[in-house]
């Protein structure tokens, strides 16, 4: 199976997800100027993004060098379920949502944990797991997951409400 389209597909969602997200931090000013928790909230989410989306990349550039995909699939891996863990506790301290921190400990970060193993395990390892599926295929699953995650996360903190209406320093004239 040609999994070409399918990975550039991904780039594609992920790369005009994180887009948007960028017009959403520019019209949230309280995600990019208020303080360094909410300007740190922002770029976690837009790693939800940036994480599939340069993955979906590599994955074309040459899928039978299997050195290349695994090791940039292993890098990801551990830096999305990094990302995922910071952003679960930003969230869950800026918006005070349980449900998306929790959405992202025990799907997110276990899914990004899967992408690591999947990429440092030998294909038979897969197999004996009794799925008729490639690393790459098995690691497109996954993507999709995190790129739903990722929307979801998003909307989550484009959704929480504003602060106070206090203006900000920068915001006032002088």
């Amino acid at each position: 199976m040609d999994l070409d389209p399918f990975y550039a597909a991904v780039a594609a969602i992920n790369f005009t997800l994180l887009g948007l997200w960028l017009v959403v931090v520019t019209d949230r000013k309280e995600l990019s100027r208020h303080d360094a928790a909410s300007r740190r909230m922002a770029y976690l989410v837009s790693l939800q993004f940036a994480i599939p989306g340069t993955l979906s990349l590599l994955a074309q550039v040459a899928p039978t060098v299997v050195l290349l995909w695994r090791t940039a699939f292993t890098l990801a891996g551990i830096a999305g379920g990094v990302g995922a863990i910071l952003l679960a506790r930003q969230i869950h301290r800026q918006t005070g949502s349980q449900g998306i921190a929790n959405l992202l400990r025990y799907v997110a970060v276990p899914a990004y944990t899967l992408v690591t193993l999947i990429a440092v395990l030998p294909p038979s390892a897969v197999k004996s797991l009794g799925i008729a599926l490639t690393p790459l295929q098995l690691e497109a699953v996954l993507l999709s997951i995190l790129v739903f995650l990722g929307a979801q996360e998003a909307w989550a903190v484009a959704m929480a409400p504003r602060p106070t209406d206090t203006p900000h320093p920068a915001d006032t004239p002088h």
